[in-house]
């Protein structure tokens, strides 16, 4: 079977592509260098289009993906029919090697955290073989180092299999996990929701936004009855206008990510949670005067109805909100991030 390797080096301090380049007067060895540290996602795209097969093997090169895999992995796509195959620590007969208890532990949330998004039980793999029409002609853009998942959520791979494997400890170096790696894998997941199912994704990012919101509407009504002692209504308007501003800019920056005109948006976004906050009175009323009542629910429980009833306006005026501000406040930003 023919093969090449392609060695992409982010300009290493310990002499990687140097070596790299002897090796590939030898071998069949590419080597791809880079300036600095651009990430491992870029690199396995650099690596791409370098590569002059037609399947596609991605894999670390500090010995933790087990390269004798590779013929099998390999094999299913060219014999078996599969347009990617992943190695897996999650199948049966997978399994890593002398992990702590925190690794265990932040490896399977993430997998949960991408459980919408694909079937493949170890969507987290950075061990993956695919045809190259699986990629060709799709626009990839991840944040991080997942690029798998990324090609998993983005690509064409209609037949999509596992392979167990023995995730091993690196045999130089250390892991370069840490918070801002977790950060950037979260906000790659949220962009990958966005990207499959956009509505939905930027309602819980709304409702998200807004729960905090309320929570900083509270502080600030509190603080200025009971430290400053501003007169209730003068507290609730300060509180709403506060918590409203905040909401606006958590949801042009991160939810709708808008290029749009700030001083349109702003007074659209205020005026819509203004209805909001009518329609929230209005069904209120209409529960504990009416409706509850008709159904004789509210005489022996009334704080408790009285509660469901705000829970019950929250919900609805959330979705309201929602609605009348991707339509209307962001409409030009409702669209797929690619």
């Amino acid at each position: 079977m023919g093969h090449e390797i392609v060695i992409v080096d982010d300009n290493s301090p310990d002499g990687t592509g140097a070596l790299a380049e002897e090796l590939g007067k030898s071998f069949t060895v590419k080597v791809v260098h880079r300036a600095g540290k651009l990430g491992l996602s870029t690199a396995v795209l650099e690596g791409f289009k370098a590569a002059s097969g037609s399947v596609l093997v991605v894999m670390d090169a500090d010995l933790s993906h087990p390269p004798e895999k590779i013929s099998e992995m390999v094999e299913r796509i060219t014999k078996g029919g599969a347009d990617m195959v992943i190695g897996s620590r999650y199948v049966p007969g997978g399994h890593v090697e002398n992990w702590p208890f925190h690794r265990r532990v932040i490896s399977k949330g993430a997998t949960l955290l991408a459980r919408g998004l694909t079937k493949v039980k170890d969507p987290m793999s950075g061990f993956f073989a695919l045809k190259r029409g699986v990629v060709e002609g799709v626009q990839l853009d991840p944040v991080g180092y997942k690029i798998g998942l990324e090609i998993l959520v983005k690509g064409k791979a209609s037949k999509v299999e596992e392979v167990p494997i023995t995730f091993a400890d690196r045999k130089a170096g250390k892991s370069k996990l840490g918070a801002s790696v977790t950060l950037k894998y979260i906000d790659h997941c949220i962009r990958l929701y966005e990207h499959k199912k956009l509505w939905l994704a930027k309602y819980i990012k709304f409702a998200l936004i807004g729960g905090i919101g309320t929570l900083i509407n509270l502080a600030i009504f509190w603080t200025s009855i009971e430290v400053f002692y501003v007169h209730e209504i003068l507290a609730l308007i300060f509180a709403f206008v506060v918590a409203d501003t905040n909401n606006f800019i958590w949801n042009r920056w991160w939810n709708f990510r808008s290029k749009g005109k700030i001083h349109l948006q702003y007074p659209q976004f205020l005026l819509i949670s203004t209805v909001g906050l009518l329609l929230n009175i209005t069904l209120y009323t209409a529960f504990t005067d009416h409706l509850f009542p008709s159904l004789g629910l509210v005489e022996d429980k009334a704080s408790l109805y009285e509660v469901l009833a705000q829970v019950m306006c929250i919900f609805l005026v959330s979705v309201f909100n929602f609605f009348a501000n991707a339509l209307w406040t962001f409409k030009a930003d409702m669209r797929p991030k690619s």
